[in-house]
């Protein structure tokens, strides 16, 4: 049985890296090493190699800095373990996977799952991150595009498949009860409510907060699922601007729990920063489960997604810096978008797992 490793900058590893861990399961021996940024040590665990140092998350200059010290870790794992292939979770775990193959492991086969583009709000580092990936794809063997609207902007002669961010079979099954979390809530009183979701990380302050000025002085709820860098100035706010009966917090949640999220939402947020390059060529998690759970979807207008959505009844395009475009929306949809009429799916349901074999396919017939 071939080795793969996989390398990913942040520990726990990332939702779709788990996965793709899952799925290499069934015809590799995957072994994974992580670079866990918060100073917390992490016990040992077989097929798991942890650097752990307090440099903390979000500072990409930083983290650039310290990236030779995660390169040599890397080193150090694929000397003890010799594996056949890595897989590399993002650009920054591209460079380590170059580095190492460019001048140790020559044999290795590379495969990048180019989960985002290399992006940060200064120009030139920007451009320097994309010159360091473009020569990083050199020793790339197969590319894994995790949105349709990536591959144009990467050359055409790269071995690459699209695989995008299909909801897990887990979080597509009818629940039998309510999560442990939903317990001080009353089901019928929040499905008889005018809801706007946030589902996931919680991060982007100031969209967050381009929300609640939307809903101030109106009978809309906020409802948030997750957790994430910015839920605590997200409650601050809350509290200065005098929302906390219009904000629901539930917390940490489970994939298994989205469909009964998504049975108690109306309207589902998944417009994010588009200052932001990647935000507006990715192909947001919301995309997939809002056709499959047939709700509809706020999305920014300067997105592709936007583009292919745009003149559909089933989403809606706003600016989302834009508050009064933000609040028109919410009236507009509660007052005049709700009907009777069926909702018109705009991708065919599949969950990862429907998809999986296709990909399994590919690596082996390209990786022989």
């Amino acid at each position: 049985m071939k080795k793969i490793l996989i390398i990913d900058t942040t520990w726990p590893i990332n939702s779709r890296t788990e996965r793709f861990r899952k799925t290499l399961q069934e015809k590799y021996h995957v072994i994974v090493s992580a670079w866990k940024r918060d100073g917390k040590p992490e016990d040992p665990r077989e097929d798991l190699h942890i650097m752990v140092n307090n440099i903390g998350y979000g500072n990409q200059i930083l983290k650039l800095i310290k990236l030779p010290l995660f390169i040599l870790h890397n080193f150090n794992v694929c000397k003890k373990n010799n594996p056949d292939i890595i897989f590399a979770s993002h650009w920054d775990s591209l460079i380590c996977a170059a580095f190492i193959k460019a001048l140790f492991f020559r044999r290795i086969k590379i495969i990048y799952d180019c989960l985002d583009l290399p992006t940060t709000s200064n120009y030139f580092i920007r451009k320097f991150l994309q010159l360091i990936e473009k020569t990083s794809l050199k020793y790339v063997d197969i590319t894994i595009f995790a949105s349709r609207y990536f591959e144009s902007l990467y050359p055409k002669k790269i071995n690459s498949i699209i695989f995008e961010n299909y909801p897990p079979k887990s979080s597509l099954t009818p629940y039998h009860s309510q999560p442990s979390w939903f317990k001080d809530y009353d089901i019928v009183t929040i499905k008889n409510t005018k809801t706007v979701s946030w589902i996931g990380v919680v991060r982007y302050l100031n969209i967050l907060e381009n929300i609640l000025d939307a809903i101030k002085d109106t009978d809309i709820h906020f409802l948030v699922f997750g957790t994430g860098p910015d839920l605590e100035k997200l409650q601050a706010a809350v509290i200065q601007k005098n929302l906390n009966k219009q904000v629901h917090f539930f917390g940490r949640y489970e994939h298994a729990d989205l469909n009964f999220i998504y049975s108690i939402s109306e309207l589902i947020w998944a417009a994010y920063p588009t200052s932001d390059h990647n935000a507006v060529y990715a192909i947001s998690n919301k995309y997939f489960e809002c056709s499959s759970f047939e709700k509809t979807p706020i999305i920014s207008k300067k997105t592709k997604m936007a583009e292919y959505l745009r003149g559909r009844k089933n989403a809606i395009l706003i600016d989302e810096f834009n508050v009064n475009e933000i609040r028109n929306s919410f009236f507009d949809y509660f007052n005049n978008g709700k009907d009777d009429e069926p909702f018109e799916k705009y991708e065919p349901d599949a969950s990862w797992e429907d998809r999986e074999n296709l990909l399994i396919e590919y690596l082996e017939k390209n990786l022989p």
